[in-house]
């Protein structure tokens, strides 16, 4: 039930935002020269094609992806690109891309290594040390999440006042790492890239665990400065689509994470069954 909700979400994510984030934001772009976008199943995987022609990686492989909603949030990706291709607003594409040319050479447990290091920095872990009024509000809408994550993972995690990073203990460190490492690469990347437009792994990690929705986290992590924006007001157009580009950025990480998690337990379900025949 959940892949149809997610790829509709996305769908009409793109078809609705990415002409108004193209709208105000220069970027290098090429103009469209395919007419209708579809997906096609080859070997158990999904491939999208461009007026029938495979789609593929900056380094020349097929793109292919194991779960056909993926394959449609892809293709309804560029059906939703106008008269020119807007690139770095194609984040499902930019993620699938980097998880199969891999241009940094990296493997799981460097992923891993690199979310336990910003878990330092997470945002949630920094309550304001001048302003009283903003650290109410940030104990009010962080504590609960910091609560769930840590009776989720069951560690103790300490928060900071002023600039200087929290320990985050061995333990915690290795509990998460087991849990990280439980994924494919590709979720990992995502992960990663989800993480860092939140600027915190713990709300990304709530998101997957689907305690926040997208838009739900990205005002979390962006409490401080509607905090601010409260106070001194906002320009009518710049703010939302910036939190437009970061839900967009989260909800394409969730997409991925989410279609990699399920064929997961979905090939784990099956094997014991082909084992028994």
């Amino acid at each position: 039930m959940m892949a149809p909700t997610v790829t509709g979400f996305v769908t009409n994510f793109f078809k609705k935002q990415v002409p108004i984030c193209f709208r105000y934001q220069r970027y290098a772009t090429l103009k469209r020269f395919y007419r209708r976008t579809d997906i096609v199943q080859n070997d158990k995987k999904w491939e999208v094609t461009l007026d029938h022609r495979k789609l593929k990686t900056p380094n020349g492989k097929v793109l292919t992806v194991h779960a056909e909603p993926l394959a449609r949030a892809i293709a309804a990706e560029w059906d939703a690109q106008t008269e020119t291709i807007a690139q770095p607003t194609m984040h499902l594409t930019a993620l699938c891309n980097t998880a199969l040319d891999n241009p940094g050479k990296i493997n799981s447990h460097d992923i891993t290594s690199y979310l336990l290091d910003y878990l330092t920095t997470d945002t949630l872990l920094f309550y304001s040390d001048e302003n009283e009024e903003l650290k109410a509000l940030q104990e009010e809408k962080w504590s609960p999440i910091l609560e769930w994550f840590q009776s989720r993972f069951g560690v103790t995690q300490k928060v900071s006042n002023d600039l200087e990073p929290p320990p985050v203990s061995v333990e915690t460190k290795a509990q998460l790492a087991r849990y990280f490492l439980s994924y494919d690469f590709a979720a990992l990347s995502a992960m990663s890239f989800g993480a860092e437009a939140l600027k915190s792994p713990i709300l990304m990690l709530a998101c997957v665990d689907r305690v926040l929705e997208p838009k739900e986290a990205v005002m979390l992590a962006r409490l401080e400065e509607e905090y601010q924006l409260m106070h001194w007001g906002r320009v009518p157009w710049a703010h939302e689509l910036n939190q437009a580009e970061l839900t967009a950025r989260v909800s394409a990480a969730l997409l991925v994470i989410h279609c990699s998690s399920e064929r997961h337990s979905a090939a784990t379900k099956k094997n014991p069954r082909e084992q028994t025949t």
